[in-house]
């Protein structure tokens, strides 16, 4: 059922970004089209391009305000974590959350993005350092802290950011259910920086 139109110019906003999204995540950006997303908003083409001047600017702006809530949810996750382990451990769980409760956003930023211009994969490449530099320096922290061994902390945030992206792609396709894959993802990726969580409890990785 199509969803009802929102009155206001920011409602309107609203409205194309989500249309924006669910035509995005279905065909592809290069196979979406002004007017498709138009229709899904329930507007006149010719509407678009008043709050967006192409459909590239239209991408960026999905793409920059998810990586947005995705850092948001990060920071407030950690905030009070007793350990660096459980730190870690809260920040993957926000990742994944994140992606799991847009899944129109996973699909572009993990699927789509990839086929975009090359100006939209520079800016998500800076959107995604954020992330990365939140990982590092956990795992960095951890190491210092003798959680897992020393090494490269930026490279193994890159390692554990790809293993995220990878498992929420198979996720996508392979429809499995997000508690179970949460839990083997975490402990995997627990494993792969050479730490251990901090406490289980029936098999379950406790924060």
């Amino acid at each position: 059922m199509p969803r009802a139109r929102t009155d206001g110019q920011a409602g309107r906003r609203e409205d194309l970004l989500r249309a924006a999204a669910a035509v995005f995540a279905q065909h592809g950006y290069h196979a979406a089209t002004v007017a498709e997303i138009a229709k899904g908003a329930q507007v006149a083409t010719g509407t678009f391009y008043l709050y967006f001047p192409s459909k590239e600017q239209c991408f960026g702006q999905l793409i920059a305000r998810f990586y947005e809530k995705v850092l948001v949810e990060v920071r407030e996750r950690r905030r009070g974590a007793p350990s660096v382990a459980v730190k870690f451990d809260r920040s993957v769980q926000a990742v994944l959350q994140c992606f799991r409760e847009e899944r129109d956003l996973a699909e572009i930023v993990l699927v789509q993005a990839s086929g975009a211009t090359k100006v939209l994969q520079e800016r998500l490449g800076l959107i995604e350092a954020q992330l990365v530099q939140l990982l590092a320096d956990d795992l960095a922290e951890a190491a210092e802290a003798g959680f897992m061994p020393q090494g490269d902390a930026a490279l193994r945030a890159h390692l554990v950011l790809g293993a995220m992206r990878e498992a929420l792609v198979y996720e996508l396709r392979e429809a499995t259910g997000p508690q179970a894959a949460d839990q083997e993802v975490r402990r995997f990726l627990l494993g792969a920086v050479g730490g251990l969580p901090t406490r289980q409890e029936g098999g379950r990785i406790s924060s």
